[in-house]
């Protein structure tokens, strides 16, 4: 069996719940319903138009990104502590200016910029308290080389962050199909309702997520182990003929997540843009064998 051609980056849950006001907010409109979780292998590029320069939250919005954010103020800073304490300054200066002006390009573009001005703070912070009480203090060496717009580990982190948002997304797709999964069981789906029957008649794509992670993570395995694997975490009986059937369903249902979220960090998301940020982002294979229309 092919294997998704995309990676499985350590899952992180989002840290502050205004992330997640926001990301109702702004990112509904790049989730697909239920009911559109179909065989079809078609990818939209330029699905959306809501990008972050119209996020009503800079700071709500910026949340979203913590954890690439995150990694690349230690790298910086060399300290975790410091790198929090340095986000709080970024987060803080969102929640009272905005985007300053500046929203326009590249969310990524934006984000490197205030990130190094919060580095910068976070190390005045340090010496100013210090001169306060009286101590000694060392001139941190910050790895300001790191923080570069085109800097190679802040690509990767950045890369990383949006497919850890996307393993998300496709994740609470599958907890959307096993609810309507349920009510069908359940005979919640209003017999009175002229669409009733055809939804009751819909295949349940409720193994999307759990089938493409195993895949992802043990690539070359048989249909036959994957089933295995896969019926472990549904904790259902799950056959080598439903592994095949939804595999295709949750690449393609992966890749039009991803694209929707890089749209989201685009000033302007037409097609081209979508398709130069996911060639700059090493991204590719995630749309192998689609068809990628604008």
């Amino acid at each position: 069996m092919n294997p998704p051609a995309v990676t499985h980056p350590n899952t992180s849950t989002d840290t502050d719940a205004s992330a997640r006001q926001e990301q109702t907010k702004s990112a509904n409109a790049g989730d697909l319903s239920a009911s559109s979780l179909t065989g079809s292998s078609e990818v939209r590029l330029s699905r959306s138009r809501q990008t972050w320069t119209g996020a009503g939250s800079a700071a709500g919005f910026v949340l979203r990104y913590l954890p690439p954010m995150r990694r690349l103020l230690t790298d910086v800073l060399g300290s975790e502590s410091d790198a929090d304490r340095a986000l709080a300054i970024l987060i803080s200066h969102l929640v009272k200016a905005g985007y300053s002006g500046h929203a326009k390009g590249r969310l990524r573009d934006f984000l490197i910029l205030g990130l190094r001005s919060a580095a910068k703070a976070r190390v005045t912070e340090i010496e100013s308290k210090a001169k306060k009480a009286g101590e000694s203090f060392r001139p941190r060496d910050l790895d300001l080389d790191s923080a570069k717009t085109e800097s190679r580990r802040w690509l990767s982190y950045w890369r990383e962050g949006l497919l850890q948002r996307t393993w998300r997304a496709l994740e609470r797709e599958q907890h959307r199909e096993r609810t309507r999964s349920h009510q069908i069981e359940s005979g919640e789906v209003d017999a009175g309702d002229a669409d009733a029957d055809v939804v009751a008649d819909e295949p349940i794509n409720d193994l999307v997520h759990d089938v493409m992670r195993m895949v992802a993570d043990h690539s070359g395995e048989s249909s036959e182990v994957i089933a295995g694997r896969v019926a472990e975490l549904a904790e259902r009986s799950v056959s080598a003929a439903e592994v095949k059937r939804q595999l295709p369903i949750a690449r393609s249902l992966f890749a039009q997540l991803l694209a929707d979220e890089i749209s989201l960090t685009l000033e302007n998301a037409d097609a081209k843009a979508i398709q130069a940020e996911i060639s700059k982002l090493g991204l590719q294979k995630a749309f192998s064998g689609l068809q990628v229309k604008a």
